[in-house]
């Protein structure tokens, strides 16, 4: 058997559960989406920082490469010559381009004509050949060509931007840029207070980095996950970045990246911030939502407890009543006031009580009446088997049974007397009584036997056939004054005893106090009077058979005497009729032909078997009459 909880401890622990859990889901699903808010938003910023910063470098990069292009355009200058007219544009183009430190022209058979520089002496002629040099070949196609990125001298970072010179001497321009900007613009990127933003080249090679000692250091970072996936997406530089990616940075550090690409140059940006820094706010958000946790935890111990002894109380309440209802004591009233289905039930308990007092009032009640019933049941069975008894011990009398009716009808009737009468078909008799005073009696016997009359209740039940009820003696037109004030009777009842519907007498029953008359006491004597009237029938029977009995007896003697004369009587002329025919067939008188010898041995034979019957009818006569001898006389047994 399982062990039962106590009904507090299950609502305390159920309460509990249920505000812990919801605590938990509900803190569980907040910490998710204020991470995942906090992730996109930070890494919105980063990439938005990215973007501004890739923006800017192209930007720049554009800047140059258009003032590049002014300097490609074609200019007719009567008595200047082109290499000078080319020299002056490339001198403005360096004084308006501080990051092009060296700017020269080679002509369309991709040999060098013209080289200006800040750091050197110009060039004029130099003839170097570039044609096979893709700073060449690339402009000459009309693209702009951007060489990768490389340092000049270990120190400082350049690249090479040429483009077609355009004109009719045509060729391409060619500038080297110092790279310093890009430095500074990432530089300036400032991401929360640890986060940094560099870029990559195509190759994954560190072109900026806030700490120019790691430029100088030409470091390929293509291994880095961040580095990755920058050069395995290229988004627009507008696209937003649905998803941050945490990877290691160099230093084998948990960050938070984002990059942005530079497409005009193959280059990418990416942002870094590490992710304590990152997640801060979610740390500490974590902390309010434990503090705030444990307080919600505490005050669901305190709601559970008060909730659970709201709760638990009036249930209580109803299980004490139950058992106080189920002890018996009915009287007992719950009192519930919670304005719920509790109180209904508390309720229906204490109309369910009234019920079962008034359903158990009703069953004792009932019981009683049944036990009465049954007790009087009983009583009568008693009685009849009285009765019965007595119908079987009195063969010949019929005043014992009478007797026996009369005095329980007294006690089961609870009546004054009982008094029995018989009818022989003219005469009514009286028989027996109980209970009856004497004086009562002797004028009884005075009175009876007597004609039936109606002016008597015996009398009135033998002429009407049926029962006879007198609720009141002195209000009965046609009962005797005399009888109804003697002996202080006023109720009455009278039944007949009937055999084959005739009257064979009846039992009257007398009660001090006027009124109805029950059901059970008209029963109760009906099945006395017919007891009397089969006492009345045995005894009659009984008498008629002993006196058959009798007159058999007599009978049989007198056939018995008959036999024994007769069979003396019939057997002197038969034995004459046996001589006679033997001396006839001995032919004494003469011969016989053969149809008279055949009649005198038929005659012979004929007397001599009616003879035997004769004796056996003598010998039965004898043995009846007990005057039948013994002969004594030796005779042998036949051997087997």
């Amino acid at each position: 058997m399982m062990p039962r909880i106590r009904l507090f401890a299950k609502y305390f622990t159920l309460i509990v559960v249920l505000v812990s859990g919801a605590l938990v889901v509900s803190t569980a699903i907040s910490l998710y989406f204020s991470y995942q808010e906090s992730q996109r938003a930070l890494t919105a910023l980063q990439r938005e920082k990215a973007v501004a910063a890739a923006y800017r470098i192209e930007q720049y990069i554009r800047s140059i490469e258009h003032e590049i292009g002014w300097t490609t355009l074609p200019r007719a200058t009567e008595g200047v010559s082109l290499i000078d007219q080319r020299r002056v544009e490339y001198l403005k183009l360096l004084r308006q381009a501080p990051a092009i430190t060296e700017v020269y022209w080679i002509d369309r058979q991709g040999h060098e004509q013209l080289r200006v520089s800040r750091l050197s002496m110009d060039q004029f002629g130099s003839g170097r050949s570039f044609a096979d040099d893709p700073r060449f070949t690339v402009p000459v196609k009309g693209e702009t060509w951007f060489s990768a990125v490389y340092f000049r001298k270990e120190t400082e970072p350049y690249m090479t931007i040429a483009r077609g010179a355009g004109g009719q001497e045509g060729g391409v321009t060619v500038t080297e840029v110092n790279l310093k900007f890009v430095w500074d613009v990432v530089s300036q990127i400032k991401i929360g207070k640890a986060g940094i933003a560099y870029v990559v080249d195509a190759g994954g090679n560190l072109i900026a980095h806030p700490d120019i000692s790691l430029v100088l250091q030409k470091l390929d970072w293509s291994g880095l996950p961040q580095v990755r996936a920058a050069r395995d997406s290229t988004p627009s530089p507008f696209e937003e970045q649905r998803q941050a990616v945490v990877a290691r940075d160099r230093a084998g550090h948990d960050v938070l990246t984002s990059n942005a690409p530079i497409p005009t140059l193959g280059w990418h940006v990416v942002t870094e911030v590490p992710l304590e820094e990152a997640f801060a706010p979610l740390v500490s958000e974590l902390y309010r939502a434990a503090v705030l946790f444990i307080l919600g935890l505490v005050l669901s111990v305190i709601a559970s407890v008060f909730l659970a002894r709201r709760m638990v109380q009036p249930i209580r309440t109803l299980q004490e009543g139950a058992a106080q209802i189920g002890a018996g004591r009915l009287d007992q009233r719950l009192d519930v006031h919670t304005g719920d289905e509790l109180q209904e039930l508390g309720e229906q308990f204490n109309k369910m009580a009234a019920e079962l007092k008034e359903s158990y009032a009703g069953l004792e009640r009932k019981v009683e009446e049944r036990t009465h019933a049954l007790s009087e049941a009983l009583e009568q069975q008693t009685a009849t088997s009285e009765i019965l008894k007595v119908i079987s011990r009195s063969t010949m009398d019929v005043q014992p049974v009478f007797e026996a009716i009369a005095r329980n009808a007294v006690v089961l009737c609870d009546s004054m007397y009982a008094n029995a009468f018989m009818f022989d078909g003219e005469i009514l008799h009286f028989v027996a009584t109980w209970n009856n005073p004497p004086e009562a009696v002797e004028n009884l016997k005075r009175r009876f036997p007597m004609r039936p009359d109606v002016s008597q209740l015996a009398g009135r039940v033998i002429s009407t056939k049926s029962v006879v009820h007198i609720e009141d003696t002195l209000a009965d037109p046609d009962y005797d004054p005399r009888f109804a004030t003697a002996g202080g009777k006023r109720r009455m009842l009278g039944v007949p005893m009937l055999r084959d519907g005739v009257p064979v007498g009846a039992i009257v029953v007398a009660w001090a106090d006027p009124g109805p008359i029950l059901k059970g006491h008209e029963d109760l004597l009906k099945t006395f009077a017919d007891q009397a009237a089969i006492a009345i029938e045995n005894v009659r029977l009984f008498r008629e058979i002993q006196e058959k009995s009798v007159q058999l007896e007599i009978a049989n003697k007198h056939k018995s005497e008959f036999l024994a004369n007769m069979s003396h009587e019939l057997r002197t002329p038969l034995n004459a009729i046996i001589g006679f025919s033997e001396v006839l067939a001995e032919r004494y008188f003469g011969e016989l032909n053969e149809k008279q010898a055949e009649y005198v041995s038929d005659i012979h034979s004929s007397g001599k078997h009616l003879l035997s019957l004769i004796n056996d009818i003598l010998d039965l006569a004898k043995i009846e009459a007990g005057r039948m001898e013994l002969e004594v006389a030796d005779f042998d047994l036949p051997v087997a």
